[in-house]
């Protein structure tokens, strides 16, 4: 008799081998647990070996094509010389519901040595959402840089635009340029001013033009007062305009006495007037002796470009 659980292997060496297999439901006890072991086995390799072999690919085609395995590469911005404030001119377009602020940011960027062009609102149908952006061509990207410096969330864009030039546009989330000491007053040598004449003494504001000139004033027109005024009382009066405030006050240093008059001309002139109590210019040495202002150097940082393998 055969044992229950094994093959039937009886045979002649002229007769072929024969197998029997035996169902599952003939196996009882450690031979039924071992069988389901086994089976266990091959349907996990069965599923297993061809994830892994399609793994395997996968990953060796990420690694092939950079996607992983590849180490960061990083890099510093670069630091370099900046080009001069005044050497480049920036349009300056409000996009932004504040009225007047393109103007208060024209006056407080030229203050800094930034050379205005023109200020405008720009067309209803430009929208920056930022600070404000800078749009630059390929001879005006380190131009760009310096002026993004003044104002914080800015953005720079490259519209191909041709020569150095800039454009800068508010946006609705401008908020204030960067925070920077205030430059001196302007040097007696950078200040253009008219001497006029309110008094009966001929010549005086050719003296009094004169005097300025010998201390590095550049003088303008002089003559007697376009606005016919007679200052009775008074030494002397400045007209200034907006632009013209901090020439006025260092105009000022020169005599005792004098008044500040605030007008609406638009250029940085400004006008010494001169009244009947006019005695003349202070002492040199009791004025400040005063040299034009020289802007520290300064640095932009320019977006580095990583090296292609």
């Amino acid at each position: 008799m055969k044992d229950r659980g094994q093959h039937v292997d009886e045979h002649s060496d002229d007769t072929p081998i024969s197998y029997r297999v035996v169902g599952f439901d003939e196996l009882e006890g450690a031979a039924a647990a071992h069988y389901r072991r086994q089976r266990r086995r091959r349907l996990l390799l069965f599923v297993t070996l061809p994830g892994l072999v399609l793994g395997t690919a996968t990953v060796a085609t990420a690694y092939g094509t950079g996607l992983i395995g590849t180490p960061a590469v990083t890099c510093e911005p670069i630091s370099q010389p900046a080009p001069a404030r005044d050497s480049f001119e920036v349009t300056l377009l409000n996009s932004n519901d504040t009225d007047g602020l393109g103007s208060e940011i024209a006056r407080e960027l030229t203050l800094r040595d930034f050379n205005i062009a023109s200020v405008g609102n720009a067309d209803s149908s430009v929208y920056v959402k930022g600070a404000a952006t800078i749009y630059y061509g390929s001879e005006g990207r380190d131009n760009a840089l310096l002026l993004q410096k003044q104002i914080p969330g800015s953005k720079t864009w490259n519209d191909a635009r041709p020569g150095d030039s800039v454009q800068l546009i508010l946006g609705y989330g401008f908020d204030k340029l960067v925070s920077e000491p205030d430059p001196p007053l302007p040097a007696p040598s950078e200040i253009k001013v008219n001497v006029y004449n309110t008094t009966w003494q001929e010549g005086l504001a050719s003296q009094a033009a004169g005097d300025l000139k010998e201390r590095d004033f550049t003088i303008g027109k002089t003559g007697n007062d376009p606005q016919m005024s007679f200052l009775e009382d008074e030494v002397a009066i400045i007209r200034f305009g907006p632009e013209g405030q901090r020439s006025a006050k260092r105009l000022a240093q020169q005599i005792s006495g004098v008044q500040l008059q605030k007008d609406d001309r638009t250029d940085a002139t400004v006008s010494l007037v001169l009244g009947n109590k006019y005695k003349g210019l202070k002492s040199a040495s009791s004025v400040p002796d005063v040299k034009p202002y020289v802007r520290p150097a300064e640095t932009i940082q320019k977006p580095c470009t990583p090296a292609k393998k």
